[in-house]
Order: C-alpha cells, then structure tokens, then sequence
C-alpha cells in the first residue's frame, strides 16, 4: 500500500522550502495539514492545489497594484 502522506520535511522539500518555514505556516494555519498526535501530516495533492491557489493569488495581487 502506498503512503497517503509526507513529513514536514518531505513538504519542504516539494516546495523548495525550510522546515521551519513549513511549521511556521502549519502554525498559522496557513497551508493545509493533518495533525496525528505530535506529527504534522500533509498529502501532495492537497498541496499541489494550495500552491496553484498562492500563484492564482499572487498573480491577482499583482495585477491589482
């Protein structure tokens, strides 16, 4: 069975990021996430569509100023 999920360090590194910026956003609740028990959880997927709304965002920020 395949894994459903990544780690915050797989996160990071899918996006480009730190870790400490991953759980600062996951803080925020900034970026979509699943917490079980002390570990924070994401799926690609789900990532994959939070960075297509940041980009369709920042592309209508943009144009706004």
């Amino acid at each position: 069975m395949m894994r459903q999920t990544i780690t915050v360090k797989e996160a990071a590194d899918y996006i480009g990021v730190s870790k400490d910026t991953i759980y600062n956003l996951a803080r925020h609740q900034q970026i979509p996430h699943v917490r079980v028990g002390k570990r924070i959880l994401f799926r690609s997927e789900v990532l994959n569509d939070w960075m297509n709304q940041q980009e369709t965002e920042s592309v209508r920020t943009n144009r706004e100023n």
